[in-house]
């Protein structure tokens, strides 16, 4: 049938239909995941990919299909991930990009956005507890690259009658909120008995954020692997998670002792750093000096040599945590979850 004049609706819009994000990818050709990046306004996708779904939108009358349902069920069907930490460190760990994307992407296909914000500062923290109080989320993702310096976040988290999940465990004291974490006590344990079975004598430690409960985790469990294959005065505090703090804490390491034969760090991107500064020392990877890392991210396959590592499944853990802030939000239980590791063998050790 053919609209006829003074018909105003929308071309392709179902007025008997509740119009749903799989309407405006078809209508895009694109995903679902691209469709909630355009909605949440990321920077990565192309702006012809950006057109397409805005029109998209507009033809199927998406947008105030949606806004209508929200009033009518009494949800915003919008999730908010909440940085307890500056927004900068989101770029120190390629962890987190995965993470995001992968939140994004289960989310859209619930027909749920997400929505970014921080809580580092006390204005960021005012910010938000306003946001909360004026329903505009239906459940919360906290995530930290660190532990929280202060306790308002938490209390404001906990003040506000929405379910809220954790990515990791940044909390030293007790679990205040439910999280998904991958196994650190297992993957530190593994490297730890590898690096024995190896037979390494004298074993370093490059770690950063020491205040974290899981790189504490990972950390306390590899060198009580070890044992007196280790000590204290062989841990060096990175100043962040940097290829560059790497480099400069193995240069630390081997001027404070010169007979390494391993190192552990606690993360790749250390790893990849300790690596470099092997290099310039003119210590052979691994023939002089065995290096392991910690995440099993994209750095770990583009390190020369390819870097042994424990490899947390930040997927799996990203999809289990949606799992379940989708369920709290449905009306059920919410707990907190660990995911398992696994040992990654490579060329660097």
């Amino acid at each position: 049938m053919t609209a006829g004049k003074g018909d105003t609706r929308s071309v392709g819009a179902r007025p008997e239909q509740r119009i749903t994000i799989d309407d405006v990818a078809r209508a895009a050709g694109v995903s679902k995941g691209t469709v909630s990046r355009v909605m949440n306004g990321h920077n990565w996708v192309s702006d012809t990919t950006r057109t397409a779904v805005m029109e998209a939108m507009r033809s199927t009358g998406y947008v105030a299909n949606a806004t209508a349902r929200s009033l009518a069920i009494g949800r915003t069907e919008s999730v908010a991930l909440i940085l307890g930490a500056p927004a900068s460190q989101l770029f120190e760990d390629p962890n987190y990009a995965l993470i995001l994307q992968v939140i994004t992407d289960e989310l859209a296909s619930a027909d749920y956005s997400l929505v970014f914000m921080t809580g580092a500062r006390p204005a960021d923290r005012d910010r938000l507890a306003r946001f909360l109080r004026g329903g505009h989320v239906d459940g919360v993702v906290f995530m930290s690259a660190g532990e929280p310096r202060s306790d308002d976040l938490v209390r404001l988290l906990k003040a506000h009658p929405v379910p809220v999940m954790v990515i990791g465990r940044p909390f030293p004291d007790g679990d205040p909120l439910p999280y998904v974490a991958a196994d650190e006590v297992a993957g530190g344990r593994a490297l730890g008995e590898y690096f024995v079975v190896r037979d390494y004598r004298r074993i370093g430690v490059i770690a950063s954020h020491l205040e974290s409960i899981g790189a504490r985790l990972r950390i306390r469990a590899f060198t009580e692997t070890v044992g007196a294959r280790s000590t204290e005065d062989w841990l060096i505090e990175a100043a962040d998670y940097s290829a560059e703090a790497g480099r400069a804490a193995m240069h630390a390491l081997v001027a404070r002792t010169k007979a390494l034969d391993a190192v552990f760090a606690s993360s790749d991107i250390l790893a990849a750093g300790a690596i470099e500064a092997a290099r310039e020392l003119s210590l052979r990877v691994p023939e002089d000096l065995a290096v392991a890392g910690f995440d099993d991210s994209v750095i770990a396959r583009r390190t020369d040599p390819q870097l042994t590592t424990v490899r947390q499944d930040m997927q799996a853990v990203a999809r289990t945590l949606v799992t379940q802030l989708l369920a709290a939000i449905g009306g059920g239980d919410i707990t907190s979850e660990v995911v398992p590791v696994e040992l990654i063998v490579r060329e660097s050790a």
